[in-house]
């Protein structure tokens, strides 16, 4: 099953924030569950499945964050495979349009200072993620 992070970035001052939900295995970026806490991100991994596409995930996604679909575009479709106990799971990235930081009551959002909140991989993840919305 696919995994989705979701971002806001503002179109004029390019701050970034990450969506996250505190659950009772600790804090997650990712949607819609966290990943194992034994989970390594690979960047070079090759599928022998096709890989899901990332827009069939807006509407759960919406809705789970209580946004309408037409909110959320994928800003990538593929940030890396994470290999997790007994299945690879790919990861995409949404993004959330508009230049307000809506208030999701599903969770809350977090900028790049407070990464070390997210387990290692996620903030990996976030490192890809961030690369591919404002480049290196």
């Amino acid at each position: 099953m696919m995994r989705v992070m979701v971002v806001h970035l503002h179109a004029v001052s390019a701050r970034l924030h990450f969506w996250v939900q505190d659950a009772e295995q600790g804090t997650s970026a990712c949607l819609p569950r966290p990943l194992s806490p034994l989970s390594i991100l690979h960047t070079d991994y090759q599928p022998q499945m096709p890989v899901p596409l990332a827009v069939q995930l807006l509407e759960p996604a919406a809705q789970r964050l209580g946004l309408k679909a037409e909110q959320l575009s994928v800003a990538s479709p593929l940030l890396g495979w994470v290999e997790e106990p007994r299945q690879w799971t790919p990861v995409a990235l949404l993004r959330i349009a508009g230049d307000d930081l809506p208030a999701l009551p599903a969770g809350r959002f977090i900028t790049l200072m407070e990464l070390l909140q997210v387990p290692v991989t996620e903030r990996l993840l976030m490192r890809q993620a961030y690369e591919a919305l404002l480049g290196d």
